[in-house]
């Protein structure tokens, strides 16, 4: 090893001597890339290697030509190009191929390889490694169309780039990137053909070259067996590009997606979508107005041979996404009417999903003057489909209170339909949420909201523990017996409930408001804190401690450490000691 290295180092002395000769490199700093070369070189010759080291070695002497290139420009010389750049040139490419020969396996190495010789615009020495690539990682259908793509883009070789396609479609018969990837290499070379027949002035029919395009394109599409929608649809979109040479071939695609997938949704989603973008494989239409006609005729037909809630759902999507593009008001109007009637036909069908037909009730509560029998219809075909959705029941409520200004009896009743008609696992909080913001905005009916309040606190504890800190700051509001009546309440919560964290902190944040506040009031909302959460929670015995420092008995603290330290676990203890010794003592730094 110590031999190979002793001659790589003498190999590099005319390198040194010609930074040193024309003063691009101090000795300092000629002497730091000599132990810099010596490192990585006693690195990539140690007995077990590793690609990272050759990688990294590669990565200095790049860095290290784009310095030199800097100097160079400072210094406005340009002698002794051999003897540097094209030095480490060599270098580069022998590590490399030390790399690619000792980790064949590894598929990094080879694209970094090309990644290099593409910067240095090395497009032959690029070219020459693709078969060997290919020997190792032919299995990976990235790495044929790296070879497609190097040779068409950087080696400017067709030949060779059909050659790979070929070799690639065999191994892979089902990759449609390699088939779609060809198609629209072929595709680009025959617009350079037609490009150049128009600028000579020549006919393009019947052009010999071009016909053969043509013919390979339709080849290698009739042959490829796995045609998918995902195919179809990348495939057309690519033709899209290269009208009307691609014409031909996009009308025959069309055609056999419309035959050997009539029974799949998308592929009708997909045909509607091209008419509405005027595609001419699909559409002759130009205007906006016809191409949507068109669309809806192909959704009409899908709907006939399948009508399914995906294809319903499909065609509304498409609707909704017309309807947010912004165009003249009598387009509007139109996409508009194409929306109505894509909701109404999959509601009669009862084959309108949940999501959707809570969109569409929200849709209808958006105008400023509903229609009465359509809301209550979908409202009702929904109730009847879904009716353990709470969007649908939380739509109803706010109908009957906005829209419908129905009164108090009205509304609970309707409520009360709602949480007795849901299953247990459905959460209520929403209809809850909704019925209390409705006796917020009735100043008329006094009262009614602490009943409300009582009533949500009787319920199981996903409603009852949202709503009871939400009661205390109530009371305190309204000032019926101000701190005295909240404190009591809080108890009878503490005593009678399941409580959270979030109520003892509400709690405790009331204390600290009144003038002057009552510390031992305020030490047992911290109390029942640590007493509830305090073997899970290390901030509750934080908040605990720092009140006893602030506000209360300094001289506690320390029997609050040691009951913290015999309740919480190791992980949770760490996290308390931190912070406890921040508020022992402020003064000490957080880093």
């Amino acid at each position: 090893m110590s031999e190979l290295i002793e001659l790589r180092r003498e190999q590099t002395i005319r390198e040194y001597e010609c930074m040193k000769h024309l003063k691009l490199f101090t000795d300092e700093e000629i002497q730091h890339i000599k132990n810099k070369r010596h490192y990585h070189e006693y690195k990539i010759e140690r007995r077990t290697k590793k690609l990272a080291d050759f990688i990294n070695y590669v990565a200095y002497e790049c860095n290290m030509f784009q310095l030199l290139l800097q100097r160079r420009q400072k210094l406005h010389i340009r002698a002794e190009w051999v003897s540097l750049e094209k030095s480490i040139h060599n270098r580069v490419r022998i590590l490399y191929k030390r790399a690619m020969a000792r980790f064949a396996s590894d598929y990094r190495v080879w694209t970094h390889f090309l990644q290099y010789c593409k910067m240095r615009r090395f497009f032959t020495e690029g070219s020459r490694v693709l078969d060997q690539m290919l020997a190792f990682h032919g299995d990976k259908t990235k790495a044929w169309l790296c070879a497609i793509d190097w040779e068409y883009q950087q080696g400017q070789n067709m030949s060779r780039a059909k050659h790979f396609t070929l070799r690639g479609l065999q191994r892979h018969p089902e990759c449609r990137e390699l088939c779609i990837h060809f198609i629209t290499i072929q595709l680009a070379e025959g617009q350079k053909i037609v490009t150049k027949l128009t600028q000579d002035e020549k006919p393009i029919e019947n052009n010999p070259e071009l016909s053969k395009t043509r013919e390979t394109v339709q080849l290698v599409y009739k042959n490829f067996g796995h045609k998918d929608i995902t195919f179809f649809e990348e495939l057309l979109g690519k033709l899209k590009t290269f009208g009307p040479l691609s014409n031909e071939l996009a009308k025959e695609a069309v055609t056999e997606m419309r035959t050997i997938l009539a029974d799949k949704e998308e592929m009708w989603n997909l045909l509607a979508n091209l008419a509405l973008e005027g595609n001419e494989s699909v559409t002759e239409a130009t205007e906006s107005t016809e191409r949507l006609e068109k669309c809806l005729e192909i959704y009409q037909e899908a709907l006939e041979r399948l009508p399914t809630k995906k294809m319903h759902t499909l065609c509304i999507d498409t609707m909704l996404q017309l309807n947010s593009i912004e165009e003249p008001a009598e387009d509007q109007k139109d996409k508009r009417k194409a929306l109505a009637n894509a909701f109404k036909s999959a509601l009669v069908a009862d084959l309108l999903e949940e999501e959707k037909l809570v969109q569409y009730l929200k849709l209808l509560l958006h105008n400023n003057k509903p229609k009465e029998e359509l809301i209550m219809s979908v409202i009702n075909k929904g109730l009847e489909q879904y009716p353990a959705c709470v969007d649908i029941w939380s739509s109803y409520l706010r109908y009957l209170m906005v829209h419908k200004d129905a009164d108090a009896d009205e509304v609970e009743n309707v409520f009360r339909k709602a949480t007795n008609s849901l299953p247990e696992k459905i959460n209520r909080l929403p209809l809850w949420k909704i019925l209390f913001q409705y006796y917020n905005n009735r100043p008329n009916l006094p009262g009614k909201v602490e009943q409300l309040f009582k009533r949500a606190i009787n319920q199981e504890p996903g409603i009852s523990n949202h709503f009871q800190p939400l009661f205390l700051e109530y009371l305190m509001q309204t000032g019926k017996g101000a701190i005295s009546t909240v404190r009591r309440e809080y108890q009878r919560l503490v005593k009678n409930y399941t409580t959270t964290l979030e109520l003892h902190r509400k709690m405790a944040s009331m204390e600290a408001t009144q003038t002057p506040p009552d510390a031992g009031e305020w030490r047992k909302c911290h109390e029942n804190a640590t007493q509830f959460y305090g073997r899970n929670d290390p901030s509750v015995w934080l908040q605990y401690i720092q009140f006893e420092r602030d506000h209360g008995k300094p001289q506690l603290m320390q029997s609050l450490y040691d009951r913290a330290k015999a309740v919480l676990d190791e992980e949770s203890f760490a996290t308390f000691l931190t912070e406890y010794e921040l508020i022992r003592n402020p003064h000490l730094v957080r880093y």
